[in-house]
């Protein structure tokens, strides 16, 4: 599968744009590409980077899709959805 983080939003083929997320990786402490939106596995307080910045998310729901870009986080309890 090609690295979606280095695609431009007219690169994306109709199978891609049509589908909301066609990938999905847990997430580590190393930085990884931008995500389209990240998926909790476990409800809390997750510290996430977004555009550099390191962010803390507090009351996260378990089974929750939040549409947030992302490039790594302090736990395996996120998923990135690509």
């Amino acid at each position: 599968m090609p690295d979606v983080g280095q695609k431009g939003i007219q690169d994306f083929t109709v199978q891609e744009s049509v589908a909301p997320y066609c990938k999905a990786v847990v997430s580590t402490t190393n930085a990884m590409d931008p995500c389209r939106a990240i998926y909790c596995k476990t409800d809390g307080g997750y510290v996430l980077t977004m555009n550099g910045e390191d962010v803390t998310f507090n009351n996260m729901l378990a089974g929750t899709i939040y549409e947030l870009s992302i490039t790594k986080s302090n736990s395996a309890n996120i998923i990135h959805l690509y």
